[in-house]
């Protein structure tokens, strides 16, 4: 039976997943953290870029150390 519900993301999960960004010279406001479909250790995360302002949707693997940019989030106003 499949699981529907999304897994919260621990906050321990949390401090990796920003610590792998900063490794990787990211830097910004992290809007959200949800379990992505490829394994427990696979994240979709929202972050918007401290210098341009501009919102992207990254998948990050704890496991690899590998993060992938997905697309830009576009905001209306």
């Amino acid at each position: 039976m499949e699981n529907t519900a999304k897994q919260e993301v621990a906050q321990r999960d949390m401090m990796k997943i920003i610590g792998l960004f900063r490794k990787n010279s990211f830097r910004g406001e992290y809007e959200s953290f949800e379990h992505g479909d490829g394994g427990q250790d696979e994240y979709l995360v929202t972050l918007v870029d401290e210098k341009t302002g501009v919102k992207g949707l990254f998948k990050a693997d704890l496991g690899t150390g590998v993060i992938e940019f997905q697309h830009v989030v576009t905001v209306t106003e």
